[in-house]
């Protein structure tokens, strides 16, 4: 992160400065979103790959019936409902009624569909797909257009129209895009500046008090979420690049200077526990580099701290856990749960992975015990002379098939 212009791998319109930029932007906001999710890290998924957030777990149950009495529009429509919300809210499936909501108005014909967070509507179509409207944050698409990753005409070509919006929250700062059917939409969102528009957008109005009380029902939204997966799982799902194993650069943390005061949020703690959690994925990064591998973050759209491949092909995640304040144990068993999710949910998507935990330290030898029963290998920074390249595989290779 040294020099903030360079434009990241496999990007010609975004730099690691306007990464900081937006993070300076969500920092200034204050809102218990924080407490689930720091702006560092949002600012840098808005401008990563457009991998939805998981089907399992789901912000509420839903019915397997979920198409009942619908025709093939109306499947395609909540499709489209449900992969818009998981793909561009954040934390999507944690902050379901309390940040967004989704409603489905079925009192008028033809029925409509709306996606709202915090105070504004971020997408609205027709049940019978012959409409579809998307509220984008400027910023994206002006740092696409001037660097000529987003054509205009081609947009007017397909019916695409850049409309002026009446809604008055950032109303300088956005546009409304309006597509004349589903397919245009989908076309659209296939545009990762679309994406980061609408990303960036919902992360800024979902970081108000905004209460969706007496309005949520969570069995639309449960609706929508799975029957995004039914039909466009296939075309949307994150993909594993085979030569590089992860799905975006790592961009790292940073903590603003003016956090929330609130009764239970200790400051100084949560600045020493993102610090020392960035120190140690750079850590692991710098040592995996030396033999020439690259590290990053998420993989198929599950949200590792870090991923990779080896030099024969082997993919490797890792959870990484701070140990702060005495929290050695909390830490420990809290960091075996998640890489274990992670493995599993890896696998369900076919995709097998050596599961490695990296923590700060480790005073109860036991614990490597503990990962090892379950194929987890435990890496300490404390003993980092001791790690080698060739070691770490070696020991990690019974978690992969």
């Amino acid at each position: 992160m040294s020099d903030l212009t360079e434009a990241q791998p496999g990007t010609s319109w975004w730099t690691l400065a306007d990464v900081d930029e937006v993070t300076e932007m969500l920092a200034s906001r204050r809102s218990r979103l924080w407490q689930l999710v720091a702006p560092a890290d949002l600012a840098a998924w808005v401008f990563a790959d457009h991998a939805p957030a998981p089907l399992d777990p789901p912000p509420v149950g839903f019915e397997e019936d979920w198409a009942s009495g619908l025709d093939e529009s109306g499947r395609r429509a909540w499709a489209l409902a449900g992969w818009v919300a998981r793909t561009v809210v954040p934390k999507a499936a944690d902050t379901a009624g309390r940040y967004w909501i989704l409603s489905h108005l079925d009192d008028a014909a033809p029925s409509v569909l709306r996606l709202t967070v915090g105070v504004l509507e971020i997408l609205g179509l027709y049940e019978s797909g012959e409409a579809v409207w998307l509220r984008v944050h400027a910023a994206p698409i002006g740092l696409a257009m001037d660097a000529g990753a987003v054509d205009l005409e081609e947009w007017e070509r397909r019916g695409v129209e850049v409309l002026e919006d009446g809604t008055k929250t950032l109303a300088e700062e956005k546009f409304l895009l309006r597509c004349p059917d589903l397919d245009t939409a989908l076309w659209l969102l296939r545009q990762p500046p679309v994406i980061a528009g609408l990303r960036l957008l919902s992360c800024w109005v979902a970081a108000g008090p905004y209460s969706f009380e007496g309005r949520y029902r969570p069995e639309v939204v449960g609706r929508a979420w799975l029957a995004s997966e039914f039909l466009f799982g296939d075309e949307f799902a994150g993909e594993v690049d085979g030569d590089v194993g992860f799905d975006r650069p790592y961009v790292g943390s940073r903590v603003a200077e003016d956090l929330p005061t609130q009764r239970s949020f200790d400051a100084d703690r949560y600045r020493a526990g993102v610090d020392e959690h960035d120190r140690l994925c750079l850590l692991l990064i710098d040592h995996l580099a030396r033999s020439g591998m690259s590290v990053g973050a998420g993989l198929a759209g599950i949200d590792v701290d870090l991923a990779w491949r080896d030099a024969v092909g082997r993919q490797f995640v890792a959870e990484v856990k701070s140990v702060v304040d005495g929290n050695e144990v909390e830490q420990l068993r809290l960091g075996l749960g998640q890489v274990l999710e992670y493995r599993h949910r890896l696998a369900v998507r076919q995709i097998p992975v050596t599961t490695v935990l990296l923590v700060s330290r480790c005073g109860d030898p036991a614990w490597r015990d503990i990962c090892a029963g379950s194929d987890v290998l435990l890496l300490c920074a404390d003993d980092q002379l001791m790690w080698t390249v060739d070691g770490l595989v070696a020991e990690a290779a019974p978690g992969v098939s």
